[in-house]
Formats: C-alpha cells, structure tokens, sequence
C-alpha cells in the first residue's frame, strides 16, 4: 500500500512538473509542425491575423511583384487604427532573395509570436505599446516561388534568388557612388524593378526609425557601409558617420543569437564577435541597407541568418530559437538615443526639420506631425533643429543615457525678402503674349477674345453662357481640356471666377491671358500644361460682374464705384449664407443665381474667386455667429485650406510676404506669410467661397490679387508674371487629393453617395457617374461611403506627401438584420418596428432589461424621493457591489420634450450594451468592469402631452408650446424668471441625482442638430471627448441642420459644471428634432458607433486612492489638472479619485489642506485605465531645511556593518548630540552606541553576524523624549543607510521634565478642587445651623407690630451678637423689633 501512494506521488510530481513550466512559457503554438508559409497561405494568415486582432494587426500590401504578387506587411502596435506620433517606426523585411527563407518564415512566427502574446508577456506588451512595427516577410515573392526547398546554394543563374525579371534586388537601389546620381524621381524610379521601386517609396513616406534586413548564406550581422569609393572588392571598411553606432546595433544581435556571436558557425568564413563592415567582407553596389540611410531617417543592418539558404522546414524551430531573442532586442534598440518634436512658436509641427548632432554628419528628419526619433550610444552632444523658413536655435548639449531622452525644439519663422522670393520661384518666358494682350478688355473686347481663342484652339476649348446679368451681357465661361464639352468621369473640374466686383479688374485680365498661354503652351507640347489640360477640366470665368465693369474706371485705387452689379447689390453678400439672410441676400441677383446653377451641375473640385484692393489668400469661414470682424471661424477643412492658401501665397512673388496696402483704408492689415482665415480679416455674410463648401463639393479660395483694384495697363504684365506660376501651382492641387468611383455590388454606378472622412465633419457627394475627388493634407484617414438602402463601407488609405490616392468602394444593397447581427448582436427591436414610446412604455422597456439582466441591471423606481420623480435604469459589472472606484455616466433625454429622438437612442443603447454584456463581447464586459452606466429618460414631461397629439409624420422644427425641462431647469439654479406656478418637484429631483451620484460624465441625447454641445471649461479636454463621437458617426444628409444657437443650452451646461464639478456634453443625433418613426433605425445605424466610443471613454484615465503616510484616507483632497477648470474630488469612503480623460500627457496637482501639493505627469493612454496611487506628506514632515548633507565617510571593514541615518527634531531641524543605540530584537541590553554629529548624522558600527537581522535603533537627547525604530539591517551589503529618527521636545518646567510637571499639577489640581468642594460644603452645613432673622430699623412713631399676634408669637425683647458690645448713646431697645422667633419659622394657619 505504501509503494502505490508512493507511486502516485512520484506520477503525479511528474505531472505538475510538466505542466507549470508549460502555463507560465510563451505561446509559440505556431512551431509546431514546421512548415513553409506559402504565398497564397502567408495572404490567408495575414488577413486572418488581421481579424482576429483588429485593434493590434493590420495587413496592407507596399505594391506588386513582376507577376502580380502583393508585397505583404503586417502592421502591429496598440491602438492600430489610430496614429501614435510619439511611436517611433520599425521594420524587418525579409526574403529580398527569394532562395533566402529562413528570415521569411522567422517574419511569419514573430508576427504571431507578438500578438498571441501581448497581455501576457511584459515584453511583447511594451513592445507592441511603444513601437509602431512593421515586417515584411518577403520582398520577392515570386523569387521565394520559385525556389526549391532543401537547396543550401541558389540554383543555376541564380533562379530564386533573383525576381521574375531576373534582377537581384539588392543591387538594384540607387547607390550613392554611382556617377549618374541625381535627386529626383527619375533617378530614383527610371529603370527599377517594381519590388525596389515600391520599398523606396514605401521607406521614403515612412519614415523609418530602424530596420533589419534578414538574408541566409551565412551567420553573421553586416552592417553599412556596403559599397565604397574604391575599387576593391573587399577588405576595407567603408564607414558611416555613425559607424560606432552601427556596430553596437550589430552587435546587440549577433550577442542574443544562440551562435552568431561565435563568429565561425559557417566555416571557413570567420567574424570578430559575429559582426563585420558590409564593404569589408565584400562590397555591394546598389544595397538596400545603405539606402535606407543615406535617403531616410532609418538605419538598417544586414542578418544573414543561416549558412543554408533554404533549409529543410524540420530545422525552422530551432532557427526560431536561435533568433527569437536578438529580433526582440534589436527591435527595441529604436528606443535609445533621444526623441522629440520641432514645433513653431505657435505651437504648429514642423515637418521635414532636420535634428542635427555636432560632430555626426547625419541628421534625421521630422515627420509630418513634427516627431523625430535619433538614435545614440550613452554620451554627451550638441544638438539642434534645422528648418527651412526658419531661424536655427542655438545647440542643447544633452546628456543620452540607457534610457531614452526627450528633447522638444522650438523654431521660429525666419523673415523673408523679396529678393529671396525671386531666388526661390521659377521665372519661365511668357511666349505668345504680346504687347496688345496686356490691356483692358471691355465687354465687347472680351466677348470677341474668348471668341477668337475658342476658334483658335476647337480641339481643346469650348466656350458656353451661364446666364446674363441684370444688363442683358452673357456670362460667358471658357472651359479649357483636352475632350472639352462633356464631364469625363474620373478627370477632376476646375474653376477660376473673376471680376465679381466689377471694378476689381486684374482677376479678368489674368484669366484672360491663362486662357491664351494654357492653349499656347498646349499646342507647342509644354509637358507640364499638356498633363495639366489631359487630366482637369478647367473653367475660367472672366467677368462674373460685366455690368459693374462697365461703370467702373481705369486708375481706380480703391473706390466702390462698378463694384455692384447692375442693381447695385453686392454679388459677394449676395449668396445663401449659413448663418440665415441678410438684406442683401434675401433676393438673389441674376448673376448670383446663373453662378450657384452652374456650379451645381458640375462636380468642381477646386476653385478660386479673383479679387482686387489687397494682396492676401483668404479661406472660409468669412463670417461668425457673431459678425464679429477678428474673431477666427474655421472650417472642418481648415488644415486643407490652410495648405491650399499657402500653395498660392508661396508660389506667389509677393504675397507671400504679407505686406499692407500702404494707402489703403485698412493700411493696418497684416497677413502673416500672405494668408488669412476671412472672418478673422473681417466678417462678411452671403459670400461665394463660403456657399461654394457649403452647399456642392467645391473648395474655394478667394485671392486677393493687388492694393489697386483697376490698375493702368502698364501694370499687367507685372501681375502676370507675380500670379502666372501660382496660378498654375493652384490647379495642380485638384489632383492632390483621395478619388475613385462609388458601385454598386453589381457594378452599376451609385450617383449622390455621401463621402464622409472620420474626423473632418464635412462631406462630399459622388457625381452622377460614381465619381468622387476628395482633397485632403497628407496623413492617414478613415473614408466611409453610404448612400440610402445599401450599407456603409469604411476604408482607410494613407494620402502620401505628393500625388493621390485611388479609393473605389463598392456598396452592398441594406440588409437590416445583417446590420443588427453584424454590429447589435441582432437586438431586433432597435430597428425593426422603431416607434416613438410613451413615458410608460419607456419605463417598462428599462424595467424589462432588469428582469432580463437582474446580473447587470437595477431599475430604481421609488427607492428614494429622486428616483420616485426621475426613474433610472443602473447598467454595471456584479449588480449591488460597491461602485466607489467605478465611472459613473449618465445618459439622459428629453431634456427638452421637443427632442424624443434621444430617449428612443437610449432605450436601443441600453438594450445593446445589456445584450453584449451577456453573450461576452470583451469591449462591452470591460466597459461594466470599470463604469456604471445610469439611463435617466422622461426629463420633460412635456413629451408625453406632445406624443398624444402625434399624426406619425416628421417634425423637424417641432417648437414646445409650454416651457421646457432645460430651460425650467435652468431657472431653478439661477434663481431667474421662477415660474410661481411650478414646485419644481422634477428639478431638485435632478439635481438631487447630481449631488449624490457625482457623475463623471453626462451625456444628454439631443436632436435638432448634429453638434456636440460641451462647457466652456476645460473645453481642450472635451474637445478631444467629443471628436471622438464626430468621428465615428456617420454624418446623414437626410436633413437640413438649422443654426439655432440655444444660449440658454449652453449656459445650462457651463452653471452644472461650475456648481457640481460635473461635466455636460449633448450630442446631436440628427437634424430633425422628430423624424420618422421607421427612420428612427437608420439615426441608430449612424450613431451607434459614436456614441459607444464615447462611452467607451470610460476606459481610457487615471483612478487611485489618496492617502497620507499612515495609509490613511485623504477624504478632503483635490485632483487638478494643470491649465484645466476641472478638478477630481475623491470620494468620502475611500478617497478614491476618478479622471476620465482623453489620451494625452498631462501636468497634475494633488492637493489636500495641512499637506505638502504633489506634482505628477500622467500620460495617458488609450483604453487604459492607470492606476495611480497618491500619498501626501504633512507640511514639513521629512523635510530638511539645511538641504541634502553628505553621508558620513566610514573606513569599510568586511567584518563589521554600518548603520547610517539622522536624527531631527519636531521641525525637521538636525539634532546635534543625540545618543544612538542599537538593541538585539527583545533584548534590553545594546550592542553598540554613538552620537549624532552637529548635522545630525550619525553611524553605529555592528559585527557582520547581524546583518540581514532586525534590531531596534534607539535615539535619545536632552530636553526630547527618546524614540525606538525597529530596522532590518541590509542583508547584502555592509551598509543600512537612510535610518530617519525624529524626536519631540521635552521640556523643563520648574526644574521637572515635562511630564513630571504635568503628572505633578494634575495631582495638585485634582486636591485643590477637592479641598474646594470640602470647605464649600462646610460653609453650607454652617449656613443651615444659624438662625436667620429678618429685621429692620422702625420709625419710633410706629411701633407696632408688623402681623397680628393671631397669626405670630412675637418675642418682644432686644437681639445682641453673640459679642457682648457696650451701648452706645444712640442704643435704644425701642429701634430694634424681632419680626420673627426661631419657632415661628412656619405660618400659623388662622
């Protein structure tokens, strides 16, 4: 019996054994069964991975093979769809040699190596959260097809090895000895192999911080340079500026590998220490790692990885073994060095400055959001910031260390003359213009220019009429393009408008002359107008004002006289303006009408308006709410139209230098790098760039061309040449720009799709052939296409630096049910039979989910006096638990009772995210884990009078005829217009609910607009909150949004946060306050997503508890964030703070009363709650005022141990002269003493048998009350230092210490009361012993007595003292009475 149990014991020992080490390894499930990743399976799992980690993974190809392979990459990094400036960029890319597939099978199990392991392994995750990886696993897929498994040398002409073409890869960059080299694309590109053309692209738009290029033949790290300015083949270093750093890169790798270290694993071939010089083991000519450092920031190192090329699949484990470290350690290596951005004075990201290091001829240059990233070995340098247009501050001489350093330049604008200008700008000859063009043309000189150049030139003009003015003249537009008369889908349309103001003239003449130079130019085969007339449709339109020109004069310098059209109205007042009608646009003019016409039938792209009387590139918006003139009002396109200003103003002789008009009425004007946002130069309402953006697809530009508005003629042929070159720039940048067509799934054209970009609120629609141009600044975007009836489509593509971006969507036919099961876990009644529900209704929908979801759900209905008026549904993780550390987030609608739409959004939200809780999804479990979610609808009762008076049609401007819960609310707290009607029963019972429940957001649920409403505090943090609705709804054309600005909304929001410290943010939900009822569905289609990712914000800030040294709760502390209104109070249990913050760094004070503030950093990240705890010191705690002092010098002896520390009083003052003594742990006997020095310090001596053992130090002084600390003394080292004793006063008093004066006086006080109570009590026995009489002196005429003798028994003799006194002559028996004897005390009763 006893064997078995011992038998079992061991099996079962066994089996542990293999079992632990197991659970706590790293999950490399993809070693087992080795095999080859093919290319048709290496598309499968890259898009697989891609699915099944869509917030870490995403799978993109670079371009194509000769035979149409895809050039695979796998995107990893934390928060993959959003951009990480701050991330530095790294890539391996494997395989370049097809025959080499070691590194492509490595780049296959690292991929899965890294997600299958993030959250689990602190590496991966730090990896994975700071480093934007990219890999490749093969650069020559065809190449890899073609080679043979097995094979350890390249087969015969290096099949394989070479790409389809035959070409090897790594010979076939741009190489910086070679004598033909030039810094252009034609260079780069001309005669390169697709695969080498599209990694130089893909390397050049990247900016890449490191890389690795993995090759097999041998074992070894080779790094730059590969080729050299000699002719030998081998043997001679050719090094980088950076050479110390690329062996150190080298040899991190070649340290971590299993053998490459050895150096001599592929014999004969033999490596110092596993590394060598690329040119000195043997040179190459064309190699990609040079490449990499000479044209970008990245600096790339070659692994050769294997000594067979193409091993059997057998041997892929133990590769993976060899390298897996080294891959992880080299891509960490693009952390060290120091980082940073170049930023203006403005706070605008500097792109492509140049960060310089002194002595290291290679700088490194900033991306487009200003970051920069360089590495270094530990040391001391002198850095700066270089950028064009700007002035170079002077050198930081940092120190870097292990870790990263962090250094932010600032560059301030340089100032620029003309004669820089005219350096810097191309002067071309004008051929073909002669001395007659440059004139004034009138009407009729016009009419007959256009006329005769459209004669001329048939093949490539058309010139048609818009309209007529009030005066009867044609409008006439001269449309200049290759194939004229017809809109060709896919080639964009452009438009230049001039002469608005009749009496701004240059705009028309300058047209007039671009029209005879493009078709000139056209014909005698310019390249760069033939491309320009081959790809755009131009339409130039001279003179939109011909019946102001008329009345207008030559030498005009700036009156008004022609500047109105005919009826003497403005035509730029005149248009629809976003702000509602003015005067001068209730009634639109002819020409007005002829031009909004015209510009709606024709899908513009880009366009400009040609003005006169300053010289400035103006962009929307050109007016404000308030039509207040300096008052900045940008559009969601500003970064667009700040880019298009700038192509005109730069290209520009002159404009760019921002100059007055010196004699001009507004000669204060200053136009900083000659561009400006119109409402901040001054508001005007009804213009035509701002209707263009509003109302059709169009961008435009108004461009003020010269100070005087009708110059004589002499002067044109200057304007020509200061506007020829900017004005050719300017319709250059329609091509610029993210276009494609819209189809349907059956590959029919979809007219009128709306094209919306994540972020930007302001969409485009498809042009009657599915066409679309959307122009955008460089960067990578979220584009989404929906049309009614089919489902939305979201791509997201990467607009490069020059050039465009292709994007065609093709749209599915709507199926609801699959939008329900594919984004509202088929929570069908959020879309199928939509209705507007009762207040009853609501409540019993809410109270529902609570019997669905009792795990989740509470439905409070009366459980107090609030919940009796307000009824909410509470949605958390484990129902009843404490919620202390949770977020709490209120939804609320009907805020006003003429917005229903938001109480229908809530009860669908409610019912989605109870259902995804259950079935669980992760993204809805951890939401509940870390907030509460309370849904308070019927705010208004007001509503359900409204809902029974419903006919079951759209109400868009449903207008309440009795006062709104919002407004009534507002009055209750401002104590304004009261109505003395009302108890306000609804209105404390809300703000009952904000006192008690502290939320840390409220979002109301609001219609009638598409806004997001936030205070006016801390606006940079809800700001940021807010886009994220913005951003992931999908905007709905449906409706006409009005712009009614409800003050009193705004102002309610601005009061709660200021007296409840609670943030109030409305989000907009569409622009009918009450749309159909089936169209409910669709207005939860486009805001589901919006409003979960508001929601979800609940994951991304920072928790903690307050407490001070004991651990104790600081239940009065504050948490501020710098430079924000808004400040966490902790909660009154706990303490527990809550900041739900949007991802950033921030500056925080914690501040409690009596305790020192703390300052902290926080960076937060998103969808991370951090948990960071906060202790306070009391003031002057631990506080040494003389400063830091130096430890005491001791003679180290191996036998003996130190203890060190210091000794201070109450005030954290050294104490001099304390005794010092050390105890053995419950030991009354010391074993070593000393005494403090005059600063307090002091060191006892111990032998080393104590150490790692406890002991108690013992500190004593006169005049203090001696203080105990038991320590463990340090137990692997001779020393314990920073042993901290501070001591109270005690002082003398009379000659006593202290407290034996205090004992003293208490026994002493204690006797004087005591004695006090004792004579007290004597004096009152005495008092009740004596008898009392009651007398007085009577007059002698009235002796009598004072009662009758019936009622008293008067003893009538005289009283004396018991002193026996002689009498005096004044004595009388007759002047004394006895009114009362000692037995009379008592009444008699008659």
């Amino acid at each position: 019996m006893f064997s078995l149990h011992k038998f079992l014991f061991v099996i079962f020992t066994f089996l542990i054994g293999q079992c632990v080490p197991r659970s706590i390894e790293d999950d490399e499930s993809f070693i087992q069964n080795p095999k080859y990743t093919k290319y048709d399976d290496l598309v499968t799992l890259f898009e697989k991975l891609e699915s099944s980690y869509p917030d870490l993974a995403k799978a993109y190809s670079i371009g194509k093979s000769v035979e149409g392979r895809k050039l695979l990459v796998i995107q990893i990094g934390e928060g993959i769809k959003q951009v990480h400036p701050e991330r530095p960029s790294f890539k391996y890319v494997a395989n370049m040699h097809g025959d080499e597939s070691v590194g492509r099978e490595l780049m296959v199990y690292l991929a899965q190596y890294l997600l299958l392991n993030y959250g689990k392994d602190d590496r991966v995750t730090k990896l994975v959260n700071t480093t934007d990886i990219h890999l490749m696993p093969s650069l020559n897929p065809d190449g890899y097809e073609a080679s043979k498994e097995g094979s350890c040398e390249s087969l015969n002409e290096y099949e394989g090895r070479n790409n389809a073409n035959k070409k090897d890869l790594n010979r076939d960059f741009p190489d910086q000895f070679d004598r033909n080299k030039a810094n252009d694309d034609e260079y780069l590109f001309g005669g390169r192999q697709p695969e080498t053309a599209a990694l130089i692209r893909w390397v050049l738009s990247k900016q890449f911080t490191l890389s690795g290029n993995l090759h097999g033949g041998a074992i070894v790290a080779s790094y730059p340079y590969d080729d050299s300015s000699g002719k030998q083949d081998c043997c001679i270093e050719s090094q980088t500026p950076d050479d110390a750093l690329f062996k150190h890169l080298a040899e991190v790798y070649a340290s971590r590998h299993e053998e490459m270290h050895r150096g001599d694993v592929c014999l004969p071939e033999k490596f110092k220490n596993g590394v060598t010089n690329g040119a000195f083991w043997y040179s190459v000519k064309g190699g990609m790692q040079d490449f990499n450092y000479l044209h970008s920031n990245c600096f790339e190192v070659t692994f050769e990885l294997s000594c067979c090329k193409y091993p059997m699949a057998d041997k892929l484990p133990k590769f993976w073994r060899d390298n897996k470290d080294a891959l992880l350690a080299f891509i960490e290596q693009a952390h060290i060095g120091f980082r940073g951005f170049v930023m203006d004075e403005a706070g605008v990201p500097v792109k492509n400055a140049q960060v310089t290091v002194e002595g290291i001829n290679h700088s490194v240059r900033t991306t487009e959001h200003g970051a920069y990233w360089r590495m270094l070995l530990p040391g001391q340098y002198n850095v700066t910031a270089v950028a064009a247009g700007y002035s170079t501050p002077p050198p930081v001489t940092i120190t870097v260390t292990e870790v990263q350093t962090t250094v932010n330049f600032t560059v301030h604008r340089a100032p620029r003359t003309l004669t820089d200008v005219r350096s810097r700008v191309a002067r071309h000859p004008i051929d073909g213009l002669s001395a007659e063009d440059f004139s004034h043309h009138d009407y009729v000189k016009m009419e007959k220019f256009l006329q005769d150049l459209a004669a001329s030139y048939p093949d490539i003009t058309r010139l048609t009429r818009i309209g007529k003015s009030v005066e009867d003249r044609e409008l006439y537009v001269l449309e200049i393009t290759k194939s004229p008369g017809r809109h060709i889908p896919g080639k964009p349309e452009f438009k230049y408008v001039a002469n608005m103001h009749g009496n701004e003239v240059v705009g028309r003449e300058l047209l007039l002359l671009l029209a005879k130079y493009l078709c000139q130019e056209y014909k005698r085969g310019d390249k760069r107008i033939q491309n320009i007339l081959n790809s755009t449709r131009i339409h130039l339109m001279p003179s939109m004002n011909p019946d102001g020109y008329e009345h207008a004069s030559i030498s005009d310098y700036d009156s008004s006289r022609g500047r109105s059209n005919a009826n003497n109205i403005d035509l730029n007042r005149n248009f629809p303006d976003q702000y509602g009608p003015t005067r001068d646009n209730s009634e639109p003019e002819p020409e007005t009408l002829a031009v909004m016409n015209w510009s709606q039938s024709i899908p513009f792209v880009l366009s400009a308006n040609l003005h006169g009387g300053a010289l400035v590139a103006n962009y929307p918006y050109d007016n404000n709410p308030d039509m207040k003139s300096g008052l900045e009002n940008l559009s969601p396109d500003n970064a667009v139209f700040v880019h298009l200003a700038h192509v005109y103003s730069d290209a520009h002789r002159k404009m760019h230098l921002g100059q007055p008009c010196k004699e001009h009425a507004r000669a204060d004007d200053r136009f900083p790098e000659g561009i400006t946002n119109g409402a901040k130069w001054y508001v005007l309402s009804g213009g035509m760039q701002d209707w263009n953006y509003l109302h059709s697809n169009d961008m435009e530009l108004t461009l003020e061309l010269g100070c005087f508005k009708f110059p004589p003629a002499e002067d044109l042929p200057t304007y020509w040449e200061d506007n020829r070159e900017a004005l050719l720039e300017f319709i250059e940048e329609v091509h610029k720009s993210v276009h494609g067509f819209v189809h349907s799934h059956i590959g029919h054209v979809i007219a009128n799709a709306t094209i919306s970009v994540s972020g930007i609120r302001h969409t485009i629609r498809s042009a009657k052939d599915g066409d679309y141009w959307r122009l955008l600044t460089p960067g990578t975007y979220n584009i989404t296409a929906s049309k009614a009836n089919y489902e939305s489509v979201t791509e997201q593509i990467t607009v490069p630096v020059n050039g465009s971006v292709s994007l065609n969507f093709t749209l599915m036919p709507d199926d609801p049910q699959h939008w329900s099961s594919a984004y509202d876990f088929r929570v069908l009644d959020n879309i199928i039979n939509t209705r507007y529900h009762s207040p009853l209704d609501i409540y019993a929908e809410l109270a529902e989910l609570e019997n669905k979801y009792p795990g989740i759900a509470e439905f409070r209905a009366g459980d107090s006096m609030k919940t009796a008026t307000l009824h909410e549904l509470k949605l958390t993780d484990d129902s009843g638990a404490p919620e202390e550390t949770k977020f709490h987030i209120a939804l609320i609608s009907n805020l006003y009772g003429s917005q229903p739409l938001g109480q229908e959004i809530l009860l669908n939200f409610a019912r989605h995210i109870s259902t995804a809780y259950t079935i669980g999804e992760p993204r809805h479990k951890k939401l509940l884990q870390n907030a509460v979610l309370h849904f308070i609808p019927n705010l208004d009762p007001l509503f359900g009078k409204m809902l029974k008076q419903y006919d079951h049609s759209e109400k868009c401007k449903l207008d309440a005829l009795e006062e709104e819960f919002g407004d009534s609310l507002y009055s209750y707290l401002t104590k304004k217009n009261e109505n003395p009607l009302s108890n306000y029963t609804r209105e404390k019972a809300f703000v009952g609910l904000l006192e008690s429940e502290k939320f840390d957001l409220i979002l109301e649920l609001a219609s009638g607009t598409e806004d997001v409403t936030i205070p006016n505090f801390s606006k940079d943090i809800y700001e940021k909150i807010a886009q994220k609705y913005q951003d992931n709804r999908t905007p709905s054309n449906q409706y006409e949004c009005s712009n009614d600005n409800n003050v009193a909304h705004e102002n309610l929001f601005d009061l709660v946060f200021e007296r409840f410290n609670i943030p109030f943010v409305s989000l907009g939900l569409s622009c009918c306050k009450m749309p159909l009822e089936s169209d409910i569905a669709w207005v939860w289609r486009n805001n589901l997503r919006g409003i979960m990712k508001m929601i979800e914000q609940a994951s991304t800030g920072v928790v903690g508890f307050v407490t001070n040294e004991q651990g104790g709760p600081m239940r009065s502390a504050v948490v501020a964030i710098a430079g924000s209104a808004r400040q966490y109070r902790v909660s009154a249990n706990m303490a527990y703070y809550r900041a739900l913050l949007p991802p950033g760094d921030y500056r925080v004070i914690v501040r409690c009363h009596g305790y020192r503030d703390q300052m902290l950093n926080w960076r937060v990240v998103e969808d991370v709650i951090k948990q960071k705890n906060v202790t306070l010191q009391r003031v002057n705690a631990e506080q040494i005022p003389h400063g830091q002092f130096e430890k005491i010098g001791v003679q180290v002896d191996p036998d003996t141990i130190y203890v060190e520390g210091l000794t201070l009083d109450h005030d954290s003052n050294p104490l001099p002269n304390a005794r010092i003594k050390v105890y053995p742990q419950d030991s009354t006997r010391w074993l070593s003493s000393n005494v403090s020095d005059a600063y307090g310090r002091f060191v006892v001596t111990l032998p080393n048998t104590y150490m790692g053992r406890e002991v108690t130090v013992s500190a004593a002084a006169d005049g203090f009350i001696a203080r105990n600390k038991l320590i463990k003394l340090n137990a692997s080292g001779n020393g314990t230092p920073n042993v901290l004793l501070k001591l109270e006063e005690d002082d003398y008093i009379l000659g006593m210490p202290r407290l034996v004066f205090v004992m003293l006086a208490g026994v002493v006080g204690v006797a004087l009361v005591a004695l006090g109570a004792w004579c007290f009590s004597c004096r009152q026995k005495t008092k009740d012993a004596r008898r009392e009489y009651l007398f007085t002196q009577i007059p002698s005429d009235d002796k009598r007595p004072l009662c009758e003798e019936a009622a008293f028994n008067i003893v009538r003799k005289p009283y004396y003292d018991e002193e026996e006194l002689p009498p005096t002559e004044t004595d009388s028996e007759e002047d004394i009475v006895l009114l009362r004897s000692e037995d009379s005390w008592k009444h008699v009763e008659k």
